[in-house]
């Protein structure tokens, strides 16, 4: 295999390493960036380590969450990552079913 070949075949290892790997990476990183600058008082966040919490006062590089009714933790502003997602509202119904869970299953028999 000529030199000039092998060089290329490289060269596009090294670009299609960078299109699958760092592109998306780099990507999140700017989201998380503009989450951090974006966050006001009262939104509710999820920090690196899983845990919820809403803004209570934002400083330069702290922002103070609210984590239980008066149980207020103060974190780096780099640990959030995400705004929590929105509650999803119960009908009553859950996915067991309008019996609930504790309804016995209906099992389908044909009698002769």
């Amino acid at each position: 295999m000529p030199a000039e070949l092998q060089l290329l075949v490289i060269v596009i290892a090294l670009l299609g390493f960078w299109a699958i790997v760092m592109r998306p990476t780099r990507q999140q990183q700017r989201r998380v960036a503009e989450l951090q600058s974006e966050l006001a008082v009262g939104d509710e966040v999820i920090i690196s380590a899983g845990i919820f919490g809403t803004v209570v006062t934002l400083e330069d590089e702290q922002v103070r969450l609210e984590i239980a009714p008066g149980t207020v933790i103060t974190v780096a502003r780099q640990v959030v990552i995400r705004r929590a997602p929105e509650p999803v509202e119960e009908t009553g119904e859950g996915q067991d079913g309008p019996d609930g869970p504790d309804a016995a299953p209906q099992s389908k028999t044909e009698e002769d």
